[in-house]
């Protein structure tokens, strides 16, 4: 059982001049921006764990409520998004069967608030051809997923795990884009910008397949096949149709004589309107990609679709000394140049091809050098709590 609480406050000014060829800067009033925003989170939660039988099962609720709050204080506008107390429940049904055979079925409701970029109302002009800008009057998005997974471990201590799953979103937080006026030049332009939908699905079966291919070499194989909607409240706004689409993670671990480790990541994911929960790889890896930026995330579009994407990450690790208790590593990140962000929008009055590569190739050395006495209980706690244990490369 537990109580929690969050309270965040952010101040953030943007002030834009126009410097003409003689004479001082010109202050820009309709594109400068003071923003202030106060944003409060409440909680208590608990979990029941018992036996029932051949069933394990573990109970969980959670009551939530929280209010956002900002405020431009030069232009005499404030925003106001408070929702009262929510209940999220859970439930983790666990039956082992003879052969080392397991059935699994669970039911979640969660909560996905905005983040302060989707809310911040600053329009980004930095690049022309992609005008960016979040909407203060966005609200959470409220998931209930329901998940049937089997699992079987095999005598060579290989292991398949098979899914069916369906996700269904309230309120889904949407790219959307929109015609307005430059407040400067009087031109027609599109704003990039986000909105609730009315709701979404996500419908699939994911397999999962690790196997020991020879006494060096470990592959783990994960193909998910799902299709996802979108569905907006507004009907005059055309969506697109739902796609059937598949995401194909596959990672090789090989011994390399007997101090060198070689880890490949590889990742696919076909033509998709609401990408899968975790795509982008490198989970748990040695060689993750990561992200960043201003409008930072991957995120569904209303209008359109994400275009086929696909990567490799690789990594090399030496471990040195009698011991083994050092190692030297080297990470390179999308091998072969290929990640890239491609999104296809399209509306009445507009076609829109958007080309994003946000991050380059990199590559990383790391040093290690591990001490002391290791107590192995500290990674199994941390495991049980959906930490990533001890397979990175860096560890």
């Amino acid at each position: 059982m537990g109580l929690r609480a969050q309270f965040r406050q952010v101040d953030n000014r943007n002030d834009f001049y126009l410097i003409p060829t003689t004479g001082s800067p010109i202050y820009l009033s309709d594109l400068s921006v003071n923003y202030t925003s106060d944003d409060r989170v409440y909680a208590a939660y608990t979990t029941y764990t018992n036996m029932l039988g051949k069933w394990g099962y573990q109970a969980g609720l959670r009551l939530e409520s929280s209010d956002y709050i900002g405020n431009l204080p030069d232009k005499s506008q404030s925003f106001n998004v408070t929702f009262p107390v929510s209940l999220f429940p859970s439930l983790y049904l666990t039956r082992k069967a003879a052969k080392e055979q397991e059935v699994q079925l669970n039911y979640t409701r969660k909560i996905n608030r905005p983040n302060f970029w989707q809310l911040y109302p600053f329009t980004d002009y930095s690049d022309s051809l992609n005008i960016s800008r979040g909407n203060p009057d966005l609200r959470p998005e409220f998931t209930n997923s329901i998940e049937m997974s089997y699992q079987k471990t095999f005598k060579n201590r290989d292991n398949l795990i098979a899914s069916a799953y369906y996700k269904r979103t309230e309120g889904l937080i949407t790219r959307y884009q929109a015609k307005e006026i430059a407040p400067v030049s009087g031109k027609d332009i599109l704003i990039n910008t986000y909105l609730n939908a009315q709701s979404s699905y996500l419908a699939g079966l994911e397999l999962i397949s690790k196997n020991k291919i020879t006494r060096t070499w470990e592959l783990t194989t994960n193909l998910n096949l799902f299709q996802s909607g979108i569905e907006l409240s507004d009907p005059t706004i055309a969506v697109s149709d739902p796609i059937p689409s598949w995401q194909l993670k596959m990672n090789h671990t090989i011994k390399v004589g007997k101090r060198f480790t070689l880890q490949l990541n590889g990742e696919y994911v076909s033509k998709t309107v609401l990408p899968p929960s975790g795509s982008g790889g490198g989970r748990g890896g040695w060689s993750g990609g990561g992200g960043g930026g201003m409008w930072g995330q991957t995120a569904s579009s209303a209008q359109g679709y994400s275009l086929p994407n696909y990567f490799m990450d690789a990594g090399l690790r030496a471990d040195l000394g009698k011991t083994r208790q050092t190692s030297l590593s080297i990470n390179w990140s999308d091998a072969f140049r290929t990640r890239r962000q491609q999104v296809h929008t399209a509306s009445d009055y507009f076609v829109q091809d958007v080309f994003r590569r946000r991050d380059p190739q990199l590559v990383r050395l790391n040093f290690n050098w591990r001490f002391g006495k290791v107590d192995a209980n500290l990674f199994k706690r941390k495991n049980s709590k959906g930490g990533e244990g001890m397979e990175g490369m860096s560890m």
